[in-house]
């Protein structure tokens, strides 16, 4: 796994050179001190996830970030800040980061993300393979850039919630797609005519994506452990869930009581359908 990191603190690079090169599976093919020669650099060399400081001088990281991604330069990307008010998280997330890490670095907190957002990668190709293969095959009512940003913010949410690995992911992908292009509503989508799905295939498809969801309710769960008033994890424990269901979830893992959250497909859908939603 190649690794990027733009920080103009000498102590921090360090700091996370050290920590990456402990797994022999990464490298680092480069760092920068400023976001100008980390733009340079991003534009030749082949970067699966890169550390961005959000409050480099010149030019902000979510300034480098959709400079990058405006010259198709799309690596997967970690933020790092010493502010972490819920407006600068908000506007990292749009722009389009996998994760935010608050400074001072906590060691043990960024060598879990890291790990977590490398194996997101490696799932990452493959999902968009599968994407396009059965995205190809469906007629397109919106423009294609505007389709394809909801559906980049949609698979930026899934990565958050850590279940891009997970086999009922495919079947969220397909499924969020056609409700974006189609501006459905989850409880409007004819499953038997537009997706070919009888009875017996629809309780299958349906059964994977509840297990994956399972998976993401679990760790975002775990998330509020560590961050209980996080608005950006709020958001998504009562857009996408429930915040009861996070809440019973969080009782869960701390010992409390015995049943977690439930799972609702359709709110879930319409949730996620809404975060996906481009702001003008």
């Amino acid at each position: 796994m190649n690794f990027y990191i733009a920080d103009d603190d000498p102590d921090t690079i360090d700091l996370l050179s050290d920590l990456i090169e402990n797994d022999f599976n990464n490298s680092i093919v480069g760092v920068a001190d400023n976001p100008q020669q980390a733009y340079d650099d991003l534009l030749r060399l082949r970067v699966d996830i890169m550390l961005v400081d959000y409050g480099m001088p010149v030019m902000s990281g979510i300034q480098l970030i959709e400079k990058l991604k405006a010259a198709n330069s799309q690596p997967h990307f970690i933020m790092m800040s010493s502010v972490s008010d819920a407006k600068t998280r908000t506007a990292a997330y749009q722009a389009g980061i996998d994760f935010f890490l608050e400074k001072p670095i906590n060691l043990a907190e960024t060598k879990h993300i890291i790990r977590l957002i490398a194996g997101y990668t490696l799932m990452t190709d493959k999902l968009n393979r599968i994407f396009e293969l059965v995205g190809s095959s469906a007629p397109y009512r919106l423009p294609q850039s505007q389709q394809r940003q909801q559906v980049d913010r949609i698979k930026s949410i899934l990565r958050f919630l850590g279940i891009t690995a997970e086999t009922g992911c495919q079947d969220i992908i397909r499924i969020i797609s056609l409700m974006v292009d189609q501006k459905l509503g989850f409880s409007d989508i004819d499953f038997a005519s537009v997706l070919h799905f009888d009875a017996h295939t629809k309780k299958i498809v349906f059964q994977r994506i509840r297990r994956a969801l399972k998976v993401g309710l679990n760790n975002l769960a775990n998330m509020f452990l560590d961050y209980p008033e996080n608005e950006i994890l709020m958001e998504y424990a009562n857009n996408l869930f429930g915040y009861k269901n996070v809440h019973n979830e969080v009782l869960k893992l701390k010992g409390v009581q015995n049943n977690g959250g439930q799972i609702s497909l359709q709110h879930f859908f319409d949730g996620l359908l809404q975060e996906s939603i481009i702001e003008k």
